[in-house]
């Protein structure tokens, strides 16, 4: 004998077919909808002017063209000496000392380090965290990753200063964070 679940599984399935075969072509009666219906007019493309471009010429007919057309002579021209500023001399000078640092001296200097603050879902409340720390007098920003909105503070060179920074928030602000490397994106 069969079972009853077996039973109510085979009507159920049955009275399924029979409601797909009475709506089906109801839904499928092959008439469109009237917004379907839209004509598209292209216009023809405007007509633009056509430009004949000179063919080129040797530099020896150039010359010569320039010298008869220009009836100014050279000397009406004067140069004014423009003074090198401080600030030049010094940035040449610390150009040439970075020139002799090493490279691995270069690269740690160029680690940069930020301390993530708190992730929030809403910007409102990441817009007053960021306010705060400001009025705190650290360099907060935020950045939206993955519709969540992250809270940063820095970023600094050296790891060991954003450590302090982290015990000085945790206490004022009761916050802990994490120091990771920087990243421009």
């Amino acid at each position: 004998m069969i079972d009853k679940t077996l039973i109510y599984r085979l009507i159920g399935a049955g009275i399924m077919v029979a409601s797909a075969a009475v709506v089906l072509p109801l839904i499928l009666d092959g008439e469109r909808p009237p917004e379907l219906d839209v004509r598209v007019d292209i216009s023809n493309p405007p007509d633009f002017p056509t430009i004949d471009i000179a063919t080129v010429q040797p530099v020896d007919s150039l010359a010569s063209d320039l010298a008869s057309t220009n009836d100014q002579s050279h000397d009406d021209i004067t140069l004014i000496p423009v003074p090198k500023s401080a600030n030049d001399v010094q940035s040449n000078a610390s150009a040439e000392s970075s020139k002799s640092l090493s490279k691995s001296a270069v690269e740690l200097a160029a680690d940069r380090w930020t301390l993530q603050i708190a992730t929030f879902k809403s910007k409102e409340n990441t817009q007053r965290l960021v306010e705060k720390l400001k009025k705190a007098n650290y360099d907060a920003y935020s950045l939206t990753t993955n519709s969540l909105y992250k809270v940063y503070v820095g970023p600094e060179f050296k790891r060991e200063s954003l450590e302090e920074m982290r015990e000085d928030i945790k206490k004022k602000f009761s916050l802990n964070g994490i120091v990771i490397k920087y990243s421009v994106n």
